[in-house]
């Protein structure tokens, strides 16, 4: 794998990969063997003039391309058995699983192809693909490398695929963040931003280096989450900043022999682990119970309890940090008139009697 670092350092994310499709996902060399029973040996010569023959002529319809290439071999009754041929091209041996990586990771997957819808959609069917968007040079009249073709794709997030090296190259001129498939063919005459020997170690990297594991800086926590008197929260995970979409994290500090407002957190459940201090929990209706955990400890609230934090300690900070169980920052404050003295509460779980 190769890259140029301009590119990959320039905080571009990938939102969608576009790959061409013949000679990207679909193997034209594996059609030799399924040419081989009309042809013989032949079959390779043949299909390497009708590739030749279809790049030359930029898009031309790849049945009237596989014919015109092989026509002085052909008798022409075999045209008709031939003619099908192209469209149930076998697909490479990684790119089912290189399109489901992606799909996995929240990227879109178009094509950008010079063949028709129909051929485009009958091509991917008989592989077995599945794709997003579908984007045909028949929309715009034209053929790749016409900078008509490439502009059906967004700039911005697309990083665009391809095995052939003048269509990397086409598409690289117009503007696209680009990727070419090296398997061995003729490089592109401008230098692909990255280069990549198949389609798994391709989708690997785009899936998973802006979407993998994220490291949240103690430093780079967001305070701007709703708040509750008596407590300072700052968000560490989140939708907007990870792209989290089932959980929320951050911490919370309450000041020494400080307490909270009481509250709940509606249909969220919330984990907090105390990092250092002595936290005394009150809940209920009237916040007629309590406990107490200190550092180390775990301490569960269920949706809709209400509930209080207090700092045990007259003279030293609470530090916890909370988990929740999705992502909507829902806060609401209650105004309660808490019973005195609370029912302290020795819960003992299940499992350790």
């Amino acid at each position: 794998m190769w890259f140029d670092q301009s590119w990959s350092n320039d905080g571009m994310r990938v939102e969608r990969v576009v790959f061409d499709l013949y000679g990207t996902l679909l193997d034209v060399g594996g059609l030799a063997g399924r040419l081989r029973p009309f042809l013989g040996d032949a079959a390779p010569e043949v299909l390497g003039r009708w590739r030749k023959a279809q790049i030359e002529r930029a898009g031309s319809d790849l049945v009237e391309g596989l014919v015109l290439a092989a026509a002085v071999q052909l008798p022409g009754a075999l045209d008709l058995r031939l003619a099908p041929a192209p469209l149930s091209l076998p697909a490479f041996a990684d790119a089912a699983a290189a399109l489901d990586t992606l799909a996995r990771a929240g990227v879109q997957r178009w094509i950008l192809s010079n063949g028709t819808f129909a051929m485009i959609r009958a091509a991917l069917d008989a592989a077995g693909l599945v794709l997003d968007e579908v984007r045909s040079a028949d929309q715009v009249r034209a053929y790749k490398t016409d900078a008509r073709v490439y502009s059906l794709v967004p700039r911005e997030g697309t990083l665009f695929v391809s095995g052939n090296g003048w269509d990397a190259e086409g598409a690289k001129r117009f503007g696209l963040a680009v990727a070419w498939l090296d398997r061995g063919g003729p490089e592109p005459g401008a230098a692909p931003d990255l280069r990549f020997g198949s389609l798994a170690e391709l989708a690997a990297q785009v899936a998973w280096r802006d979407r993998g594991v994220r490291v949240v800086k103690g430093t780079e926590l967001d305070t701007n989450t709703p708040q509750t008197p008596g407590m300072s929260r700052a968000a560490a995970i989140t939708n907007a900043r990870v792209g989290a979409e089932k959980l929320w994290m951050g911490t919370v500090t309450i000041h020494p022999n400080a307490k909270t407002g009481a509250h709940h957190h509606g249909e969220l459940e919330s984990v907090i682990y105390v990092v250092s201090g002595r936290a005394r929990m009150r809940w209920g209706e009237r916040l007629e119970f309590t406990a107490e955990a200190g550092p180390g400890d775990f301490i569960y609230v269920p949706p809709f309890v209400p509930h209080q934090e207090i700092n045990a300690n007259r003279d030293q900070e609470l530090s916890c940090v909370v988990v929740r169980s999705g992502q909507e920052p829902v806060v609401v404050n209650l105004d309660i008139a808490p019973a005195e003295p609370p029912e302290e509460v020795r819960w003992i779980d299940p499992i350790h009697h």
